[in-house]
C-alpha cells in the first residue's frame, strides 16, 4: 500500500446528520422538515455535486418547508460549522506523511463547505484533493473513483480507502480499491493499522487508540 484515500465527513472532520439537526436552535418548523426530509436528500445531494448555489438550495428549501429563506441560511450555516476537525484522524494524518505514504482525500462537499475547510493545517498533508463540487461528480457514482485514480496516476491496489458510509466503499471496493469501513473510530484506527501492518515503514508506528 502505497498511497491513502480519506473521506473527509465522518473521517477527517465531525459529522453526524442526528446531531446537526439535534442542536440546532432556530425555526422548530424548519427543523422538523429537515428531520422528516434526511437533509433535504436530492437537494443537498445536488449542491455537493456543484450543480446548484448555496442560495439556490436554501431559495428551494424555503419553498419546500414553508420557513423564511434566512432560517434556511441559518441552518446551512449551523451544518458547515458542525464540521469540526477530529484530532486522532489529523494526528495519523501527519504519521502516515511522515512515514512516506501519499495522501489524498475524496469528499462530497459544496465549494461553500470547502473553502470553509480548506486552510485548515491538515490539508496540507494532501498530496492530492478531489472535492465533489469542483468535479461536479459524487461519491458513490464509479466516475468520481476513475477521476482520482487517473488525475494522479494511482493503482487501485496500492491504495487504501477510507469511508464512513458503506455505498462509498462498495463502490470503491468494485474499482480494486482496499478500503476501511471508517463506522467506528477505535475500531477504524486499528483496522487501518493492520492493512498496514505488512509495510515495515508503519510497523511500529503508534496509531490513535
Amino acid at each position: 500500500m502505497k498511497n491513502i484515500i480519506f473521506d473527509l465527513g465522518g473521517v477527517v472532520v465531525e459529522w453526524n446528520a442526528k446531531r446537526v439537526i439535534e442542536t440546532f436552535k432556530g425555526n422548530p418548523i424548519l427543523v422538523n422538515f429537515v428531520r422528516e426530509n434526511r437533509l433535504f436528500l436530492n437537494d443537498w445531494r445536488d449542491y455537493d455535486r456543484g450543480d446548484v448555489t448555496r442560495q439556490e438550495l436554501i431559495n428551494k428549501v424555503a419553498i419546500l418547508s414553508g420557513c423564511p429563506p434566512e432560517d434556511c441560511n441559518e441552518f446551512v450555516e449551523h451544518v458547515k460549522h458542525s464540521l469540526v476537525s477530529i484530532p486522532e484522524t489529523e494526528t495519523l494524518i501527519k504519521e502516515l506523511s511522515a512515514r512516506g505514504f501519499k495522501l489524498y482525500c475524496l469528499s462530497n462537499m459544496s465549494v461553500d463547505f470547502y473553502d470553509y475547510l480548506k486552510t485548515r493545517e491538515v490539508f496540507k498533508y494532501f498530496d492530492g484533493q478531489i472535492i465533489s463540487a469542483l468535479e461536479h461528480m459524487v461519491k458513490p457514482d464509479r466516475e468520481i473513483y476513475d477521476l482520482i485514480l487517473n488525475r494522479y496516476h494511482l493503482k487501485p491496489e496500492e491504495c487504501l480507502f477510507i469511508d464512513d458510509l458503506e455505498p462509498n466503499v462498495k463502490a470503491a471496493q468494485a474499482v480494486g480499491i482496499n478500503t476501511v469501513h471508517f463506522t467506528d473510530r477505535h475500531k477504524g484506527y486499528e483496522e487501518i493499522r493492520e492493512r498496514l501492518k505488512e509495510n515495515d515503514r508503519i510497523a511500529n508506528t503508534s496509531f490513535p487508540r
